[in-house]
């Protein structure tokens, strides 16, 4: 099998976008293009891309398996079409058949029970008898609606691909201990002694019905030195910023009782430790003597962060779908709601 690239995320600029470089020979193909000598199975690493000597972009690279490696990089129409033409082009979109065979392919492969829900209600045909629908209207109504749909499908395809969570803080906050708790089982080392985590480790965990990619990161704080470690650490801290940019949401963890600094925009705070103190601060966890809880607390504040999704509702369940949609509304070529038979309804809505 030859080397394939998939675009994962939807086409077009935005801050982050992913590649899959699948095949044999994807490892090889990644390495060609990084520089290292090898890039080890489930590591996350923050390596720059360049070929033939000119520098691309900075891209995180995780080997998810001896033939699938995910690009996390910048999302520009135009690095895209270069990284990907460097490592053989993007694939084609697959003959998926009809809208309700294509869920079905996806439905094997769901992550948690809402992404299986979201797939299932287009299987059995809630998005086929939305264009039909839609096609039934006059033009006003189809545009409207087709921009309806694209908006909340927007929002709700995160949750059908394991929302990144990561967490981030000082050095010594808990984000290993409470990474280890929320996955169930002791894969970050965990430590009093500051800088313990260096690099980034990769997990999931279903909460509430949905499961997220957490991500453990180098705790922040000054790092002086030129030793090896020390570059080590200071690569891991920038590797974690670049992380917080393109993630659904940052948890920032501080030490419940002590003093907070400023946070970062876009983090949400998390006072962790609670059991250090006789009457903790509400919202405070526990990751180590209370895990259960934490994991509450977590579960509670991602669902309140979470897209609104009605079960049955239609969904525009990949990219490939969202795109024919913005092709539909800025393109010409006749009324929209034959149109909308013709790229999106398919076999389908006919």
């Amino acid at each position: 099998m030859a080397v394939v690239v998939r675009e994962l995320t939807s086409p077009g600029a935005g801050a982050v976008s992913v590649l899959e470089v699948a095949g044999e020979g994807a490892l090889e193909a990644v390495c060609s293009l990084t520089g290292v000598g090898a890039l080890q199975i489930g590591e996350l690493r923050l390596l720059r891309l360049s070929e033939d000597g000119e520098d691309l972009d900075e891209a995180l690279c995780f080997a998810v398996d001896a033939e699938r490696v995910e690009l996390h990089l910048h999302g520009s129409p135009v690095l895209i079409a270069r990284v990907s033409a460097a490592l053989g082009g993007i694939a084609p979109p697959e003959d998926s058949g009809d809208i309700e065979e294509a869920a079905w392919k996806l439905l094997t492969r769901a992550r948690g029970e809402v992404a299986a829900r979201i797939l299932l209600d287009q299987a059995q045909g809630a998005l086929s008898r939305r264009i039909e629908e839609l096609a039934a209207l006059d033009e006003d109504g189809a545009r409207a609606g087709l921009e309806e749909l694209i908006e909340r499908s927007v929002a709700v395809v995160p949750l059908l691909s394991a929302p990144r969570v990561v967490l981030a803080g000082p050095a010594n906050s808990g984000k290993s201990t409470l990474f280890n708790a929320l996955i169930g089982s002791e894969r970050a080392i965990t430590s009093d002694e500051p800088g313990t985590t260096r690099d980034m480790l990769i997990g999931y965990a279903s909460l509430g019905g949905t499961v997220y990619e957490l991500i453990d990161t180098a705790g922040v704080r000054p790092v002086e030195g030129d030793g090896g470690g020390e570059a080590v650490e200071r690569e891991g801290q920038r590797a974690a910023q670049l992380l917080r940019e393109g993630a659904h949401m940052v948890f920032w963890l501080e030490r419940a009782g002590d003093p907070h600094p400023e946070i970062p925009a876009g983090c949400e705070l998390l006072e962790s430790h609670a059991d250090l103190l006789s009457d903790p601060p509400a919202g405070s966890i526990s990751g180590l003597h209370d895990p259960k809880g934490a994991r509450e607390e977590l579960t509670r504040r991602l669902a309140g962060s979470a897209p609104t999704w009605i079960p049955g509702e239609p969904v525009l369940f990949n990219a490939e779908l969202l795109a024919r949609g913005g092709e539909l509304l800025s393109g010409s070529g006749g009324p929209l709601r034959v149109r909308l038979l013709e790229s999106i309804g398919g076999q389908a809505a006919r």
